[in-house]
């Protein structure tokens, strides 16, 4: 399992040179929540601030998600785990950031829980994946030798499903959404101002927590993040009535990477796959 004692010890120490050296701004990591279970998003501008982070297997926040509450140009570390890495690259290759002004401090990690369960979440959304993509600095030990999981391993139950199960299942399931839209909150990839469901002209769609728009609002959001969602999962945990978003984002991701034959925010270089254009690309998406 992962020694999150070396990592927060290690990302403290990191932390403070970096505030003393100058060579940042700020630091985003994790803060002392109301109990260890609870870590809050945390921003450390000062060497003082640094004795109040913390590292541990709650800490699933994507810090990615504040990256653009920055001037441009602000010099930034951020903590950055498997799925978070991924979401830098996709920020970098959007130009919401520059790879020159960011501080990756990587963070290996296996053994991840949802708090409001305690379960064990690696497999279900972290892209099969333990080490970041990309990191400047390495917290903790390269994890090896641990079971490499697809990430669409839990897709099967609801692929087996035909159509209509399908839609019956996501009606179902938004039908219970409040629209507190803490799913958009969550997401490092959501970040357009205003969104689209806040525009009156032209109006998308209805606000009320009713069945129409939680559609519209939902499938828009999805199709938004098709070739862009990076598999973090905190959509899901932030819901308050726990509805599997997760899952759609996987499937579109699986059909984006099947087509276009590659992943979001695994390679610096890449460009996203619904604004590049390459001629051996396939047609089945306008079928």
């Amino acid at each position: 399992m992962t020694d999150f004692r070396q990592i927060e010890n290690n990302l403290k120490k990191e932390a403070k040179r970096l505030l003393e050296a100058g060579e940042v701004a700020v630091v985003l990591a994790y803060g002392r929540g109301y109990d260890e279970k609870h870590p809050m998003p945390f921003a450390a501008k000062a060497i003082a601030h640094v004795e109040s982070l913390v590292f541990n297997e709650y800490c699933n926040f994507n810090m990615a998600r504040y990256l653009m509450r920055y001037p441009w140009g602000t010099k930034i570390a951020i903590a950055a785990k498997a799925a978070d890495s991924r979401a830098i690259i996709q920020l970098v290759q959007e130009e919401k950031v520059r790879r020159e002004d960011l501080v990756i401090m990587g963070i290996p990690a296996y053994g991840m829980k949802n708090q409001k369960t305690n379960e064990v979440i690696d497999s279900k959304t972290t892209g099969g994946l333990y080490n970041p993509v990309i990191y400047d600095i390495l917290l903790g030990e390269e994890i090896h030798g641990q079971k490499i999981i697809s990430p669409y391993e839990v897709l099967a139950e609801y692929e087996a499903m035909d159509k209509e199960e399908r839609w019956a299942f996501w009606k179902k399931e938004f039908d219970k959404c409040i629209r507190c839209y803490a799913c958009r909150k969550a997401c490092p990839m959501c970040y357009c101002d205003p969104c689209f469901i806040d525009q009156n002209k032209p109006r998308w769609a209805d606000k009320a927590p009713q069945s129409p728009g939680n559609m519209m609002y939902h499938l828009t959001r999805f199709h938004h993040l098709a070739g862009r969602c990076i598999d973090c999962g905190e959509c899901s945990r932030a819901c308050p009535v726990d509805i599997p978003l997760y899952l759609f984002h996987k499937k579109v991701a699986k059909e984006c990477e099947e087509m276009f034959g590659q992943a979001a925010g695994m390679k610096l270089e890449d460009k996203p796959a619904l604004v590049d254009f390459r001629v051996e690309d396939s047609d089945k998406i306008l079928e």
